[in-house]
């Protein structure tokens, strides 16, 4: 399915970068601030990383109910069929041929749940960075 938002590409990218500081802001959190800023931030990094992960995940199943329609039709007898039923068919058998994840902008952007473990990857390299880069003193 493609989909052509023009904020898609700004919530992806901003998602990614939110998790990234949030995290950040949670490695190096000062004990003498409150425990309920805490739970804020751990609140906030859990919610984006579950509608991320919800989001990633729809897009799988979206590819797993393709794979399944693209057997079913392999496997029935359509051919026994009407010459108009058997068109419609072959319509089917060539869209459910190729991959349905969600994409963004004619594919710049594959919605899959490794583009969300990428997403987590770069979120920890950014805190890892942050964290040599600025150790607290």
């Amino acid at each position: 399915m493609n989909l052509y938002s023009p904020i898609a590409l700004l919530t992806i990218f901003v998602g990614t970068i939110g998790v990234a500081l949030i995290l950040y802001q949670i490695m190096l959190f000062d004990p003498a601030l409150s425990v309920i800023r805490l739970l804020k931030l751990i609140a906030e990094v859990g919610t984006v990383l579950v509608a991320s992960f919800f989001i990633a995940n729809m897009s799988e199943l979206l590819d797993d109910c393709n794979g399944r329609m693209r057997t079913a039709l392999a496997d029935c007898s359509w051919i026994n069929c009407a010459c108009a039923t058997q068109r419609d068919i072959c319509i089917l058998l060539r869209r459910v041929q190729r991959a349905q994840y969600l994409t963004f902008y004619g594919g710049l952007i594959v919605v899959t749940r490794m583009h969300y473990m990428n997403g987590i990857k770069l979120a920890y390299s950014f805190v890892n960075y942050m964290r040599v880069l600025y150790k607290p003193k």
